[in-house]
């Protein structure tokens, strides 16, 4: 934006101040208008300056985030090897209960068989000793009555 110092010196001395002394307040205005105000180049270098800036703080930024990430992706890759390892012995250890549930129900089914074999082995005794009590009340019976 240009100030224009000669008009505002016609203006002065139209206002009945001396020559010198308009000229001198129309230079003043000028300088303090020019030295004062940013020029069209001058707001055009600020933003370039800016953006420059603006671009080096965004790269910085980026490569933080990265750097972050990847530390991030990082320590997932640990917690999933963890919990890869913690499955695995989970399935170990599934297995060997699934085993020792299969042993204990044979364990149980042998128990059952020795159990049922015993009590038929009872009930056979019982039976046999029964009988046999039954023919020796039976023959003491007759021996009675023949007396």
């Amino acid at each position: 934006m240009g100030i224009d110092t000669l008009s505002i010196a016609k203006d002065l001395r139209a206002a009945a101040l001396p020559q010198d002394q308009a000229e001198a307040i129309a230079a003043a205005i000028g300088r303090a208008m020019s030295e004062g105000t940013a020029t069209k180049a001058d707001l055009d270098r600020l933003g370039e300056r800016i953006d420059a800036r603006f671009e080096q703080e965004a790269a910085r930024v980026d490569a933080r985030f990265d750097r972050e990430a990847a530390r991030v992706d990082a320590r997932f890759a640990q917690v999933d090897a963890r919990f890869d390892q913690i499955e695995a012995r989970l399935d170990e250890a599934d297995v060997k209960v699934d085993a020792r549930f299969a042993q204990a129900a044979t364990d149980l089914r042998l128990v059952e068989e020795r159990m049922t074999a015993r009590i038929e082995s009872a009930k056979t005794q019982l039976l046999t000793w029964l009988v046999g009590a039954i023919f020796t009340a039976t023959g003491v019976l007759v021996a009675v009555l023949k007396l």
